[in-house]
């Protein structure tokens, strides 16, 4: 059958986009890792995160000493670091959920359904990393760095996760994504960023004193979430050139039988 051609303006919404986005989120996310364009990115990355862990023993001991004596830096540690949960970013996409519906506020619903896609992209694609690498958190660590283990057995994974889920850090990631989106959906709101990086540097802190990560986890965990979120919000289109927000997709067309529409975002 003959593809159809389509355009769409990107502007709009549907319910289902935190789904029917994803596909789309990680092809675009993947191919701008992979250009050419990041190579510098890239290798400040990695000389970033290396020279971290060769730190990160002397860096985390004073957080975990404080968690271990202090039950006020315990308690704290705790809480500040649910701010970087799943839980609470579904709270807020709920909340904006809520006002889009009872103020027919169309940039408060599109924000929620952003928010939630963006906790699934970057969810899923921190917890393949996880699995790929097999860090061991410092809690459950052999060695003053951290181990890494890649490729671990599945079942291995599932009984001692601590042994090998903390690289990179999915909540320092989907926080950095979820922040991503709302200062982008409100940038005329200038205090969403100072603030809600501030955040998520004491969530970073927090999870370093209870033992969950060590800080070499963060460059990368910051650079995807921030690449998903300006992704997901569509205010820097990473495909494009400055300026120029157009954009080619597939998707499947099953009104005449099956084949294949293009569509043209703009």
């Amino acid at each position: 059958m003959q593809p159809i051609l389509r355009i769409e303006n990107t502007n709009t919404f549907n319910w289902h986009d935190p789904i029917t986005k994803l596909p789309s989120d990680f092809y675009t996310v993947g191919k701008n890792t992979f250009s050419a364009n990041s190579i510098n990115t890239i290798a400040g990355l990695t000389i970033l995160t290396g020279f971290l862990i060769s730190v990160d023993h002397e860096t985390i001991e004073p957080f975990r000493t404080s968690y271990k004596t202090s039950p006020a830096i315990h308690k704290w540690s705790k809480n500040i670091s649910w701010l970087g949960g799943g839980e609470f970013h579904l709270i807020m996409a709920s909340a904006f959920g809520g006002v889009g519906l009872v103020l027919n506020d169309d940039r408060a619903l599109r924000t929620a359904l952003q928010i939630v896609e963006a906790e699934l992209a970057t969810g899923i694609t921190v917890q393949i990393l996880k699995r790929i690498s097999g860090r061991e958190s410092p809690q459950s660590a052999s060695h003053h760095h951290g181990l890494f283990r890649p490729f671990p057995n599945l079942k291995e994974y599932n009984q001692n996760e601590t042994k090998y889920y903390s690289f990179p850090s999915g909540h320092v990631s989907t926080s950095v994504a979820v922040l991503t989106v709302i200062a982008d959906n409100y940038s005329e709101v200038s205090w969403i960023k100072p603030v809600g990086y501030s955040v998520i540097g004491l969530i970073g802190i927090g999870l370093v004193a209870r033992g969950w990560h060590w800080f070499s986890d963060y460059p990368l965990a910051v650079a995807l979430g921030y690449m998903f979120g300006k992704v997901i919000s569509g205010k820097n289109n990473l495909t494009q050139n400055d300026g120029d927000n157009s954009s080619w997709s597939i998707y499947p067309d099953n009104k005449n039988g099956m084949g294949f529409g293009f569509a043209y975002h703009f």
